[in-house]
């Protein structure tokens, strides 16, 4: 069984909206809704152009990888949407690795919702880039 972007996305609903949300609840929130995020990227990341030497870009890990295809694309806003992504990871590594640090709703609240307005931000560039393709494809 695949897991989707949208199941790791509803999984991030569900504990969200979750009164009795504890801190791993929290902390949960801020990885799933990362990895939603991450798992449309990477598709959307494998359709654009690669901008840089391919030796550097093999020695990257994935996350690196799929940030520099949109931090090098020429389309700015391409470009937009790697600087979110980068603040996105920031929280969820603090959320997954920063242990003795509190995760508090609100800061939550704020990641959850940015994840959101990107995931939808991403749904109308993989739909424009796929429209692009059968058009390529049909001339």
């Amino acid at each position: 069984m695949s897991v989707s972007y949208k199941d790791l996305y509803n999984f991030a609903v569900d504990s969200f909206d979750n009164p009795y949300s504890t801190e791993i609840d929290l902390r949960n929130v801020i990885s799933r809704s990362y990895y939603a995020v991450f798992q449309l990227s990477r598709e959307i990341a494998s359709k654009l152009p690669l901008y840089i030497d391919p030796v550097e870009y093999q020695k990257l890990d994935i996350h690196d990888k799929v940030i520099l295809r949109f931090e090098k694309n020429p389309d700015k806003r391409i470009q937009a949407v790697s600087y979110l992504i980068k603040q996105l990871r920031a929280l969820r590594m603090s959320a997954d690795y920063d242990t003795h640090l509190d995760i508090k709703r609100l800061e939550t609240t704020q990641h959850f919702h940015a994840a959101q307005r990107l995931l939808s931000s991403l749904e109308g560039l993989l739909e424009a880039l796929n429209s692009q393709e059968i058009t390529h494809e049909q001339t």
